[in-house]
């Protein structure tokens, strides 16, 4: 159930109207008949005032309702369409005038058309009443309007406050939001990209469509202000000088859709609502600053997308319009997807290390924003940035990669990037970031020194070192040379090198030979030797390609013992 914040407060159109002021008993039994002016009849009362002076209007503030016998009036008409006009320049809301004393039954002529000619309520009383039940009554609802304003003030306070002391995260802050008005809200950064939003009783969809559609429209230079174009009350986030978003509250009900209106819009919203956006934008602020990662909203949302995208399990439209709100579109934009792993050693940690992972991240987001590139960036995994981005024109996949690969090492963050291919769709944008991971890791492992890695440049080698922990390559390896590597322990002789010399010179013998530094005479005994012990034949191109594989098998798993043990305590 949607608990809607009290409409309380002294806004405009909190205020009761004229002809609402009318209906309160003390003047009702006065018995009320509007005399002129029945088109400023909603004017809005902000207080009631008795006076019989005819210098009246230097003394009022506006939204008075004036209450008088007019004793002193004026005789001439001139005099009394004067009266009215100053009344008028005051914004008095309206005059009530007694009969008894000085009109007995009706109001002069000059007065009545004077008030209908501005526009200014001109109530009469028929019967006796005394003016002070008047401003009892009527300022007593009035100050009840201001306690309860005061009392909604507090209680946004309270709940706000409390939400900034718990380092809420903005989608709670804007759950409460949604939850006290009833209206959508939406959090967008300054390049009009939604970081986050709560639909309240809508449908994501619905809000993420209304937002497309007044997404190109100018902001005020005030910092809360509400627009009756789009019916939103938008209020600028940040602190200190640092501005870094806007708040949306999407609420086309709660104040005057009237683009000629007189009065300022935002006037006319109720000032619970605005108390309330602000409220909220001062937490949003504190959360900021709090957390100094300038990025982490941004790093939150777009690991949030990227991580249903790769689960595989999302509706590619629902993925798509989420996409959109961030400025990328998996439909409508060929997008490359990329994958970074920083080179720099230690950080072992896993606090450390995820905090170098999102520092690595907001630099990637940075190049990205002054490349001009539409991008999605955040950590995929605990060692690894995904990025899936557009590329400038005239440049290529990998040369975009190379340019933030370089732009990083020049600000002292080498990294391996790995290249992961392009394509358009959800589907064809995950195929591509899951193989740009997959590369990434396995570079990483292997050692390369290439700034930019494929799938492709790492080969049969990338292939078996991906597949390193699979026991069934294990066995092959074991079947195809175990034999040999057995014979070398036990003989204590160097078979597999020789083996190994022979297959990377082509099986020329000649230079196997001389790379082996031994004779050819030798070479050839060693190699009839090798066929035995495995018993195959080393001119079987077959054979050879299966001994290959499994030497390449062998230097995976010995690399990554070697590597454990490094990495092992002492």
């Amino acid at each position: 159930m949607v608990i809607r914040l009290p409409q309380y407060g002294r806004s405009q159109n909190e205020l009761p109207t004229v002809a609402q002021a009318l209906e309160f008993p003390a003047i009702q039994r006065g018995d009320p008949v509007v005399v002129a002016g029945a088109a400023g009849l909603g004017r809005r009362v902000r207080w009631v005032h008795m006076s019989e002076a005819v210098n009246i209007g230097g003394l009022l503030h506006g939204g008075e309702l004036l209450l008088t016998m007019g004793i002193v009036f004026p005789e001439d008409p001139a005099g009394l369409s004067l009266y009215v006009e100053r009344l008028v320049e005051a914004n008095a809301a309206a005059l009530v005038i007694g009969l008894g004393p000085r009109y007995t039954d009706r109001l002069p002529p000059a007065l009545v058309e004077a008030a209908e000619k501005h526009g200014l309520p001109l109530i009469a009383l028929r019967r006796t009443i005394a003016f002070i039940d008047v401003t009892e009554e009527v300022h007593a609802s009035l100050i009840d309007v201001q306690i309860r304003d005061l009392q909604a003030s507090e209680s946004i306070h309270q709940i706000f406050s409390a939400l900034a002391v718990q380092g809420s995260k903005p989608e709670i802050v804007l759950r409460q939001v949604a939850k006290l008005s009833g209206f959508a809200v939406v959090l967008e950064n300054r390049s009009r990209q939604v970081l986050a939003f709560d639909p309240a009783e809508r449908t994501p969809g619905d809000v993420l469509a209304e937002w497309a559609e007044h997404v190109g429209r100018p902001h005020r230079a005030v910092r809360t202000y509400y627009d009756p174009l789009s019916g939103w009350l938008q209020t600028t986030v940040g602190a200190r000088g640092n501005d870094w978003g806007r708040l949306v509250l999407m609420a086309p009900s709660a104040g005057a859709r009237d683009l000629d209106a007189a009065l300022d819009p935002t006037m006319t919203i109720p000032r619970s609502l605005i108390m309330l956006v602000e409220q909220a934008a001062s937490t949003l602020a504190i959360g900021r600053l709090v957390d100094r990662e300038s990025h982490l909203l941004d790093l939150t949302t777009h690991s949030s997308l990227l991580s249903r995208l790769l689960a595989g399990d999302s509706d590619p439209a629902e993925l798509d319009e989420q996409a959109t709100a961030l400025g990328v579109s998996f439909r409508r934009m060929r997008l490359a997807a990329f994958a970074f792993r920083s080179r720099a050693t230690g950080a072992q940690d896993p606090r450390d290390r995820q905090r170098a992972l999102r520092t690595l991240a907001s630099a990637i987001s940075d190049i990205a924003q002054e490349r001009g590139l539409a991008s999605l960036v955040a950590p995929v995994d605990d060692f690894t940035v995904g990025m899936l981005t557009t590329v400038r024109a005239g440049s290529t996949d990998l040369e975009e990669a190379e340019a933030i690969v370089e732009h990083l090492r020049r600000d002292g963050s080498p990294v391996l990037a790995a290249a992961g291919g392009a394509g358009r769709g959800a589907a064809a944008s995950r195929t591509a970031l899951l193989d740009a991971i997959e590369t990434a890791g396995t570079a990483a492992s292997m050692g390369v020194d290439e700034a930019v890695v494929t799938a492709s440049d790492l080969g049969l080698r990338g292939l078996i070192h991906t597949l390193r922990d699979d026991p069934r390559v294990v066995q092959f390896a074991e079947r195809a040379i175990g034999d040999l590597v057995d014979y070398d322990a036990q003989h204590k002789t160097t078979l597999v090198p020789l083996l190994r010399h022979f297959l990377d010179a082509g099986r020329n013998k000649t230079v196997a030979a001389r790379n082996a530094f031994v004779s050819r005479p030798w070479m050839h005994e060693r190699l009839r030797l090798i066929g035995d012990v495995l018993g195959v034949d080393l001119d079987d191109e077959q054979s050879c390609v299966t001994l290959q594989v499994a030497l390449l098998v062998l230097d995976t798993q010995r690399e990554r013992s070697e590597s454990q043990r490094k990495a092992s305590p002492l």
